[in-house]
């Protein structure tokens, strides 16, 4: 069985922010530093492995500043396998354009096909209530 205690240990909570901050620095890295680095317009497609190899420098540390660099290196891993992979396979996957699908409103199959300000009665009979 999980115990709750063993998962809230405060070095597990210092690995998980050392995590969460290694990947908005690798975030950070990669639209701030990798346009200096990388001048040209082709090499701007192995931007993500800037914050792989900050990462490896950095997880030589101890402590928060290992996981640090665990969460630069799981971020750069992700950016460039985002960035190998086929559009057909993003979309299949969903890993391209979720949000807008999410968020979109009409017309999309998860959020139905009314329009919330259409002036649709979603009251009415033939908005599916039922009559009593």
């Amino acid at each position: 069985m999980i115990k709750v205690k063993n998962i809230l240990k405060k070095e597990n909570l210092v690995a998980a922010a050392g995590l969460g901050v290694g990947s908005v620095a690798a975030d950070a890295v990669t639209k701030k530093v990798a346009p200096m680095v990388l001048k040209s317009a082709t090499a701007q497609k192995y931007a993500p492995a800037i914050p792989i190899l900050a990462g490896m420098l950095i997880q030589t540390g101890t402590g928060v500043v290992k996981s640090v660099g665990h969460g630069m290196i799981a971020n750069g891993v992700a950016q460039a396998f985002k960035e190998v992979l086929p559009a057909n396979v993003k979309s299949q996957v969903g890993i391209d354009g979720i949000g807008q699908v999410l968020m979109s409103g009409t017309g999309t199959p998860l959020m139905g096909t009314q329009s919330m300000d259409s002036g649709f009665d979603y009251t009415s009979p033939a908005g599916g209530e039922m009559s009593y």
